[in-house]
């Protein structure tokens, strides 16, 4: 506490040097006002405290002041011959006896203070440090719980991919007449569901924007500018959605090229997308200029993904029509689905 009010009057230099004229005006008229009781030989009895306070609270150049101001009233007034500045040998001697004890106080005031000042830096630096090492335990404890959380989501889209995978593979094997087209398919479902993970690698496994997702789906089927007409503003879809959605529109390119309007050369695809609402999502795709089209006797595996397995995704439903002038897919389902998502 008395380190405090000490630090707090040498912040101030008025405070300072007014603690110094106070000091010495106080040591002053106390030494008038006891002159009558005290004995002889006692002339800085009321100097030596100022300056030590003055020293101590104020600074070593207050002190210093302090203590020239005291020794020179000292010597005038208190020291015979009175009122002069006599420079007789005793009196030498009274005067270098008051330097050596005020020098003294002084230098070993100052030395604590910078002893004070010196602890006072570790201890900020050993306070810093100590911030700094909790700051890199709890960005190490951070960084541990999120790798532990990057591995438990590793794992649950490891598995969710190869389920996805084996389904594609079983599927495709169970559905097929000739195993060579049977490998054909499952090879060409396997690598569309590569494109899908590599789209949504490069954006972290965020969110991505429909037009991305539809153009790197379509790529591989564009043989022509003019085989896909888009329409749609920015639209962006979770990580499952737009996983499944990609799937689709790879099953949906996949059967126009071998029935549909990709079958042809004068075949096109229009797609299209909106959002109502702010969350309901529509989707559309539209065949022409293709052969008469004509509903399949049975349905496979695409139609299983495109039908119910990805309206899923958006917790609502799809719908094909196999009209004469070309197949047209709908889907329709909320893109807040996806947040109720559990992972």
């Amino acid at each position: 506490m008395v380190f405090e009010a000490a630090k707090w009057v040498r912040r101030c230099p008025a405070r300072a040097w007014g603690l110094a004229i106070v000091a010495f005006a106080a040591a002053l008229i106390l030494r008038f006002a006891f002159d009558h009781a005290l004995p002889a030989g006692f002339p800085y009895l009321t100097f030596f405290p100022a300056v030590i306070l003055t020293a101590f609270f104020a600074g070593s150049a207050p002190g210093l002041a302090c203590a020239a101001a005291c020794g020179l009233a000292a010597w005038y007034w208190f020291i015979p011959p009175f009122e002069t500045f006599d420079f007789s040998p005793p009196v030498r001697i009274a005067v270098a006896f008051y330097v050596f004890v005020v020098g003294v106080d002084i230098l070993l005031i100052h030395a604590m203070h910078s002893a004070v000042e010196r602890l006072e830096a570790e201890r900020a630096l050993n306070e810093d440090l100590l911030l700094q090492q909790k700051a890199h335990l709890e960005e190490s404890q951070r960084q541990q719980r999120q790798q532990r959380v990057l591995q438990r989501e590793l794992s649950h889209r490891m598995k969710n991919t190869l389920a996805m995978v084996q389904a594609m593979v079983s599927q495709s094997l169970r559905n097929a007449t000739d195993p060579k087209d049977a490998a054909d398919m499952a090879s060409a479902r396997i690598q569309a569901l590569a494109r899908a993970q590599d789209m949504l690698t490069a954006t972290d496994w965020a969110a991505s924007d429909v037009r991305t997702i539809v153009t790197s789906s379509i790529a591989p089927h564009a043989d022509t500018p003019d085989r896909f007409r888009m329409a749609g503003l920015p639209v962006d879809l979770g990580a499952r959605q737009a996983l499944g959605l990609a799937l689709a529109i790879h099953e949906l390119a996949t059967n126009a090229t071998k029935y549909g309007a990709l079958s042809t050369g004068e075949g096109f695809v229009t797609i299209s997308w909106d959002v109502a609402d702010g969350e309901r999502f529509r989707f559309a795709w539209k065949e022409e200029g293709g052969p008469p089209v004509v509903e399949p006797e049975r349905r496979g595996f695409g139609s299983r993904l495109t039908e119910r397995v990805v309206p899923g995704y958006f917790q609502g439903q799809a719908t094909i029509v196999f009209a004469a002038s070309g197949l047209v897919y709908h889907l329709d389902g909320s893109l807040a689905a996806e947040r109720q998502e559990p992972a």
